[in-house]
């Protein structure tokens, strides 16, 4: 029963991927990573569909412009929409088509929707967002200082960070300011961490001289 489950849901998100775009039979494109779960799947398809119809940008600003925050006015309408379906899907396609979001947006809340899924809709919409960071190359990294850095810092740190990377690759730099660090930096690239920070230094300066006693 478990795998006939699986297979009935797995059929369920295929059809529903088909609905993000009015094409009928579209061609699935793979995206760039892997990314697993519930959110992985509906973005995977989000992506695929969105493709197929060169409209990869066009669906992330749309996404970029919509606010699906718990407490937001269209966020709550759509995880707690009315419990008239045919009225929720009417509502939720006007505010849609007032923004002119584009028909496989439109097409992917429906589906959402329709699916029970609008709980991990956010969860979704990051997922989404990562395929396209990896899809034009781009590598997040997070640099924590003391204070505000200058702009020859910043070329500094990301012309080394530049040859931790593949040439078709590019850093995108997220500069952030936390005092407590003291000094030094805190740099996060990809699942790579290292901290240079004056706080740590003194942190392990302490440790060693607790264990020379």
């Amino acid at each position: 029963m478990a795998l006939v489950g699986g297979a009935r849901r797995s059929l369920s998100l295929v059809q529903g991927a088909r609905c993000f775009s009015s094409t009928p039979a579209a061609r699935a494109v793979q995206a760039p990573i892997k990314i697993y779960g519930i959110e992985g799947r509906y973005a995977h398809a989000l992506f695929s569909a969105a493709a197929s119809k060169n409209l990869l940008n066009e669906v992330e600003a749309d996404l970029n412009m919509l606010d699906v925050r718990t407490g937001t006015t269209f966020g709550d309408f759509v995880v707690n929409p009315p419990a008239n379906r045919a009225e929720k899907y009417r509502v939720m396609e006007e505010a849609l088509t007032a923004v002119k979001c584009n028909e496989v947006t439109r097409g992917f809340f429906r589906t959402v929707s329709e699916q029970n899924r609008a709980r991990k809709l956010q969860a979704i919409i990051r997922s989404y967002k990562k395929l396209m960071t990896a899809h034009r190359g781009e590598v997040q990294c997070v640099v924590t200082t003391a204070k505000e850095p200058n702009q020859q810092i910043l070329d500094q740190v990301k012309t080394v960070l530049g040859g931790l990377v593949q040439k078709n690759q590019k850093i995108v730099m997220d500069v952030k300011v936390n005092p407590s660090i003291i000094g030094g930096m805190v740099v996060e690239v990809g699942d790579r961490y290292c901290d240079m920070s004056t706080a740590r230094k003194i942190r392990l300066l302490s440790q060693s001289l607790r264990d020379s006693v």
